[in-house]
Order: C-alpha cells, then sequence, then structure tokens
C-alpha cells in the first residue's frame, strides 16, 4: 500500500525472478520458498542482468554457505529481487518494509 504497487501472481520462485529480472514487474518479493533450487538458476540470471536479490532483512542469500543462519531454516528468509534499471531503489524497498511491524515479528520468529 506505501509504494501504491499491485499484485501479480506468477508460479514459483524462478519464474517471479526471471519477471522482475526481464522487466516484466517492479519487483518480486516472497516471504519464503522451498531451497536452493528455486534460487540458484534465477539469482545468478537477475544478478548477471544487471539486477538485485536479497533476503527480506536486505542480506546476501545465503543457501550456499554451510555456517550462515540456522541451515534448516534459511529458505524461510525469502528473497526481494529487483530488476535492472528499476525505478524501486532496491536498498529503500528493504528498509521499507523492514519498517513494518509484522515483518519485525516475522524476522523474531524465524531467528
Amino acid at each position: 500500500k506505501a509504494t501504491g504497487g499491485s499484485n501479480v501472481i506468477y508460479g514459483g520462485a524462478g519464474n517471479k525472478i526471471l519477471a522482475a529480472a526481464l522487466g516484466e514487474v517492479a519487483c518480486s518479493i516472497q516471504h519464503k520458498f522451498g531451497g536452493p533450487w528455486d534460487l540458484c538458476a534465477p539469482q545468478a540470471i537477475i544478478t548477471a542482468m544487471g539486477g538485485r536479490i536479497t533476503d527480506l532483512f536486505g542480506d546476501e542469500i545465503s543457501l550456499y554457505e554451510p555456517d550462515s543462519i540456522t541451515k534448516y531454516r534459511r529458505n524461510e528468509r525469502g528473497y526481494i529481487a529487483t530488476p535492472p534499471g528499476s525505478d524501486i531503489d532496491h536498498d529503500a524497498l528493504v528498509a521499507l518494509l523492514n519498517r513494518e511491524t509484522s515483518v519485525q515479528k516475522y524476522k523474531d520468529s524465524i531467528n
């Protein structure tokens, strides 16, 4: 509501991130996903195209690091993906979302 956006329904995390990489959507946000298979290729594509992807809290995606975060709950940190040349500043979007009480409570529940 704060950004005046709308929802677009896409199936699968990979399709959502690809839509952002191609500029079909202004951003893609998902609070959790299945596992590394959902992000490994899409993360490489959006990054190679000049877009950005972080977890919901602005940290780098850490699915591939054995000692990062709690091993079995990394997928619950979700992602935010923004396309190259987006009108939406990625860091500003992360900050806006993280000011929301519901996001703060969610973060506390998974850490």
